[in-house]
């Protein structure tokens, strides 16, 4: 068996690692266009910040892990060329055939059309560590920025600029609340309300006019004022990378990803697709979506790489669209629809907001607040809303599978919680928040 992935993020180790377990002998190559592999891409804020000492140290692969299991990585080779008809691929030149392919092929920045943007002191982070270092390299000249979006990466790169101490930093969005895509505009305050105590100007509903540079500084012109900083800095999103699946013919869905069936087979059965490139599909209402995480990633990596060996035994099953992060002394966790998605898709859905504490205050609990979503035909948990300064992940973890499975709100209100007075509380918040709903679907 001759298996070749293209592309070197964290999926294609992970599918090249479970074929590697499951057949010793199988070729195993990876083809990047990259000089490096293994690094983990979120962890990139996180070295530029300083969290992290060293590059070095956001790898979680080294060179060791694919030199022990017999991998091949092919450094600096973009693959240009698939030949389905004669199972081959060119990849910096050179032909290698293939019997099974996985495309691993990630997203790329999406750049907003603003007149009079000219690539001057205009910058963006992808999950290759080389935008990483140049961004980091060039932070330390500068004192003041515009970042343009309002989700997780430019939260945290605006973070960052205030902790190495600019004078002045711009979040601004064209929505008009933070986190348009997971929260709902009555669970944003409180972090809106710290990130202008960091002292940035955060400026929703944004209309950027045109960009101008002029004396080495960038001029925004919004309809009410101009704004003149030293760079911009875009988060304005992911699309998948899909070049070399057009040039080779292969279908792509209804959401311009790789469209695929459900053991992660392209519209060739030879042929695979995992993480940003695909096209997912989220198991709350069945619609196809982007849906661009590491975890993801991964998993759909160890789901293509047991079926390419095995015979496809194992089925993709969806996503309930979980999400996590960390921001300006906050955690924010969201899974499944806010109220604007399950508008969209037709719910007749009852909401309750429940404001608690994650333990009781003598052992260090924080505050926590919590939104929840049901379906009020079904009574079955359709999305949720968590935001505290703890213990917020293993909350949406809990209510993903909740989600995943369907379980009533009242069935799930009564399964029970473990608990300690240092590590929770005896009337479990989100079993709390759980019971607030239940009252409002009776």
């Amino acid at each position: 068996m001759k298996v070749c992935i293209v592309g070197g993020g964290g999926g294609a180790t992970n599918a090249a690692n479970v074929i590697r377990n499951l057949d010793k002998n199988a070729q195993v190559d990876i083809f990047t266009n990259r000089d490096d592999i293994g690094n983990l891409p979120c962890e990139v804020p996180f070295v530029i910040s300083g969290k992290l000492p060293s590059w070095e140290s956001s790898f979680a692969f080294k060179d060791k892990f694919y030199k022990e299991r017999n991998i091949d990585v092919h450094f600096n080779s973009e693959v240009s060329e698939i030949i389905r008809r004669e199972k081959r691929l060119i990849a910096a030149g050179n032909t290698y055939g293939y019997d099974k392919v996985v495309l691993n092929l990630g997203s790329i920045p999406y750049i907003p059309q603003i007149p009079g943007l000219d690539g001057r002191n205009e910058y963006f982070l992808t999950t290759w560590t080389k935008h990483g270092k140049e961004f980091e390299k060039f932070i330390p000249e500068y004192k003041s920025a515009a970042v343009i979006g309002v989700g997780q990466i430019a939260l945290e790169v605006a973070e960052i600029l205030k902790e190495k101490g600019y004078e002045k930093v711009y979040l601004l969005g064209r929505s008009e609340h933070i986190f348009r895509a997971y929260l709902d505009a009555d669970m944003t305050g409180t972090v809106e309300d710290a990130i202008k105590e960091n002292g940035i100007e955060l400026i929703l509903s944004a209309r950027i006019l045109n960009v101008k540079t002029s004396r080495n500084k960038k001029i925004l012109s919004l309809p009410d004022k101009d704004i003149e900083v030293d760079f911009i800095f875009f988060a304005t999103g992911m699309e998948p990378n899909t070049e070399l699946a057009r040039r080779s013919n292969i279908k792509l869905g209804d959401t311009q990803a790789v469209a695929v069936n459900e053991y992660l087979q392209s519209s060739d059965p030879d042929i695979y697709a995992i993480g940003d490139c695909m096209e997912n599909y989220e198991r709350i209402a069945g619609t196809k979506i982007r849906y661009q995480t590491a975890t993801n990633a991964a998993r759909t990596g160890r789901i293509a790489g047991k079926n390419l060996i095995l015979g496809n035994v194992l089925s993709y099953e969806g996503t309930v669209m979980s999400f996590v992060t960390e921001a300006f002394g906050y955690q924010i966790g969201t899974v499944g629809f806010n109220e604007s998605r399950a508008h969209e898709h037709g719910f007749d859905f009852v909401s309750s907001i429940t404001k608690t504490a994650t333990r009781r205050r003598p052992f260090g609990g924080k505050p926590i607040q919590i939104k929840l979503i049901a379906d009020r035909k079904t009574r079955h948990l359709i999305g949720a809303q968590i935001i505290g300064e703890e213990m917020v992940s293993g909350k949406v973890d809990k209510l993903a599978v909740a989600i995943a499975n369907r379980i009533p709100v009242r069935q799930l209100s009564l399964i029970d919680t473990c608990y300690s007075p240092t590590l929770g509380a005896g009337y479990e918040a989100v079993t709390m928040a759980l019971d607030e709903l239940e009252e409002k679907l009776t």
